[in-house]
């Protein structure tokens, strides 16, 4: 059983921390809202090197940043498509 993990928070705030003590292999993990802000930083985590990780493109474009090669940005029409590849969501805010 897989995971979409959402998370809406800046560096600020534990979010990514907690979500990555528990996301396993196989899980996907998207940056929404102002939690886009750290695409650059997720992806020197070990634990991120075994996930998916997205990015919602509106929230991006929105704040002006650009994304790593291994942070893909998608639609709400993606993140749709993404949520039911996966048996839960966990939203971490």
């Amino acid at each position: 059983m897989s995971t979409l993990h959402t998370v809406n928070k800046t560096a600020a705030d534990d979010a990514l921390a907690a979500c990555l003590r528990v996301a396993t292999s196989g899980d996907s993990l998207l940056l929404i809202e102002d939690g886009v802000y750290q695409a650059s930083t997720i992806t020197g985590h070990p634990q991120a090197q075994v996930l998916k990780l997205f990015a919602l493109k509106e929230d991006t474009d929105a704040r002006g940043i650009s994304l790593p090669s291994s942070v893909t940005p998608i639609d709400y029409a993606q993140f749709v498509e993404l949520a039911c590849q996966h048996s839960r969501s966990v939203s971490w805010f």
